[in-house]
């Protein structure tokens, strides 16, 4: 029996996964965090004008919120830019679960794009093609071609669901990145932010969304505008912990 939604404080839907024990989004507001967590901070507006193309890997395809509301902001910021989004998801839900959310979209042509892209893995039309890959994001990584300008890390927590937040599989998204390319995520653990430094990745602070605390930023290389600094005394503990080369752990 599919589990009923649940408005968030923006008015739109999440889920809450009961395996898991988390809500697929923020209870601030899904389609806030989104916008706020994912597409404004990895600058994939600023790209898709300056470049006329941008290309982003949406790891945690969920309700298809992010790839959703990418799609639309980008279209309607940088109209004839080429947009191209491959997006891993480890637990797809059902088609008939997902319309719901897919409808909560602002535009009605987003929600027959997810729905198709769910039942056939592609969506190609001019201007924009999609990608939906199911499996583990750890072993899907290495079947990647060419190189992307962000990244949404938005799996499960840490604790649940280690394997994208360790540093070989946070390596593998680095190596996949352009210069300058920039990765959000929700999730500001400690044994996270390592996870991003060991594989090489810059890191800054993420926005705080609703009541959220801040997440975390990496870019592939020097970016400009800088991300945002993490606090200082932060910064010391993690290169200490960097220089005694203790390992992470995100089993714990």
């Amino acid at each position: 029996m599919a589990q009923p939604a649940i408005l968030t404080g923006d008015g739109s839907p999440t889920l809450f996964h009961r395996t898991v024990g988390e809500h697929y989004h923020s209870l601030s507001g899904a389609h806030l965090e989104a916008r706020q967590r994912f597409i404004e901070p990895c600058r994939v507006i600023r790209t898709a004008r300056v470049r006329g193309q941008i290309r982003i890997l949406d790891i945690g395809f969920g309700l298809g919120t992010n790839l959703g509301w990418a799609v639309h902001d980008i279209q309607r910021a940088a109209p004839g830019a080429a947009i191209e989004i491959v997006s891993l998801e480890r637990d797809l839900l059902p088609g008939d679960q997902l319309k719901l959310f897919f409808r909560a979209l602002p535009q009605a042509r987003l929600s027959v794009m997810l729905k198709r892209l769910v039942e056939e893995r592609r969506w190609i039309e001019e201007g924009l093609q999609l990608t939906l890959l199911v499996g583990d994001a750890e072993q899907l990584i290495d079947s990647l071609e060419g190189r992307f300008d962000a990244v949404f890390l938005d799996p499960f927590s840490p604790k649940l669901n280690p394997g994208p937040w360790r540093a070989d599989f946070l390596r593998a998204v680095r190596n996949r990145m352009v210069e300058g390319g920039i990765l959000s995520t929700y999730s500001s653990a400690r044994r996270v932010r390592l996870s991003l430094l060991r594989s090489g990745w810059q890191i800054g602070c993420g926005p705080a969304v609703g009541m959220k605390s801040s997440g975390t930023l990496a870019s592939a290389g020097s970016v400009q505008p800088p991300l945002p600094p993490l606090d200082a005394k932060l910064q010391r503990k993690l290169a200490r912990q960097m220089c005694s080369g203790q390992e992470e752990d995100l089993d714990e």
